[in-house]
């Protein structure tokens, strides 16, 4: 009981904390935003010891001996810094009207994607904890396309009611996987209407398949392998990358040829393959914007 009451109270001020935090930034002038994250990153990499290390671990093992120690250490602080740009520019997302936000996106071959979506054919989005993310999730949604994604929402109970509060007045909506099947049962049913449904796939799974990611071997989900074979659906990459200012582009792949024979699981192992090294790809491509550095990624 004690401990319950503990956690009712962190949860409340930890709220409060994020709440107070949230709305001082939307109103602080955007030209500042570069700035301040720069200095509030330098202070998480200073006081959050856990983060760095996992941070730390991660790059150990992705990297071994190609980048020295001091390298590491650079990109380390960079994650951070980037982690706390994204959120100071979710802030202003909340600000700004969709037609607004979608003229600081540059959308590299979503036609075909937007074509097939439209056409009310069922489709997987394979995804990362990589850039934005939260700001691809509500670009795709302003692009009119009948999407949905799976995540987990904050532990914190107050606090994830205010972030759902603030996406549904923004017209986003997705999947709390916290109960993960209903999530499933809600997913089927989104995909079985011939919808989009978009999964990140980047962080550990206890359960799934395991597969070849800079180098070691990771145990993945095998969810859009699952969905994609289940509802004869087709499999799309998104990713979102950092530009320059509040500039973003979003690179939209495939859809990728999945592979489909009698063996179902080995089937499951090679499609899920094909989706990480794309997510390699791109996690090489700008690696101070994964978030996933900063969870225990490689065990």
């Amino acid at each position: 009981m004690r401990r319950k009451k503990a956690e009712y109270i962190a949860d409340i001020f930890g709220y409060l904390a994020f709440f107070a935090v949230f709305n001082i930034v939307k109103i602080l002038p955007c030209a500042s935003y570069s700035l301040m994250a720069k200095i509030t990153g330098r202070l998480f990499y200073y006081f959050s010891p856990s983060l760095k290390k996992k941070a730390k671990k991660n790059l150990d093992a992705a990297y071994e001996n190609r980048i020295n120690p001091n390298q590491k250490k650079a990109l380390i602080k960079k994650v951070f810094e980037k982690q706390v740009f994204f959120f100071f520019e979710w802030a202003l997302w909340t600000k700004i009207t969709p037609e607004r936000a979608l003229g600081l996106i540059k959308f590299n071959n979503i036609e075909h994607l937007k074509k097939i979506s439209l056409s009310k054919k069922p489709v997987v989005l394979v995804s990362a904890h990589l850039g934005n993310f939260a700001l691809m999730i509500a670009a795709l949604t302003y692009k009119k396309l009948p999407f949905t994604w799976i995540a987990r929402d904050a532990n914190n109970q107050y606090l994830a009611r205010y972030m759902n509060r603030i996406r549904r007045k923004k017209g986003v909506y997705g999947i709390n996987k916290q109960h993960l099947s209903q999530a499933i049962s809600s997913a089927s049913d989104w995909l079985r209407k011939g919808n989009t449904l978009c999964l990140l796939i980047d962080q550990h799974s206890g359960k799934g398949t395991t597969v070849d990611f800079f180098g070691k071997k990771v145990q993945a989900p095998t969810g859009p392998a699952v969905f994609a074979r289940k509802y004869n659906a087709q499999v799309f990459g998104v990713f979102i990358r950092h530009k320059k200012g509040f500039r973003h582009t979003i690179f939209v792949e495939g859809p990728y040829k999945l592979v489909k024979t009698d063996n179902t699981e080995s089937d499951y192992q090679k499609n899920i393959q094909l989706f990480y090294e794309r997510i390699e790809h791109h996690v090489k491509e700008s690696p101070e914007e994964w978030f996933t550095w900063l969870h225990r990624r490689f065990r």
